[in-house]
């Protein structure tokens, strides 16, 4: 996974552990890719404590995800509920076009996307309530 796909996907599950200052410089930095010098211009400060405090907050992110796993555990869902729907498509491809084989199919799709939607719409409701904070 691209580095800083990563650090947006740590961000989003634990920015709201973070300081305000650690939550602004880091989201100008990755998620509006403005330059180190940009950036201490913006806060007033100089470019080596951007960088120290980019540093410095990519450890923390690191360090709790090493701790807790939730970016991992959430992409193992993810991929495992992306599974299950490519499955269900195989399957619907290969059922006889029976009215109750079709029902029992379309209730499993339906619970399927549910389930896609919450793990989509949790992760958007990190993004939006830490966005909420810069």
């Amino acid at each position: 996974m691209d580095d800083v796909v990563r650090m947006g996907l740590l961000y989003d599950f634990y920015g709201g552990l973070l300081t305000k200052k650690q939550q602004r410089v880091f989201g100008l930095y990755y998620l509006e890719n403005l330059s180190l010098a940009e950036i201490a211009e913006e806060v007033g400060t100089t470019r080596q404590a951007v960088h120290d405090l980019l540093q410095r907050t990519e450890k923390l992110l690191t360090g709790w995800e090493g701790k807790l796993g939730l970016v991992d555990r959430y992409l193992q869902e993810l991929d495992a509920v992306q599974g299950v729907k490519q499955a269900v498509r195989n399957l619907a491809a290969v059922l006889p076009a029976d009215d109750r084989a079709t029902q029992a199919l379309s209730r499993v799709q339906k619970a399927l996307f549910r389930l896609i939607s919450v793990l989509e719409l949790e992760m958007e409701g990190e993004q939006r309530s830490l966005g909420a904070d810069n």
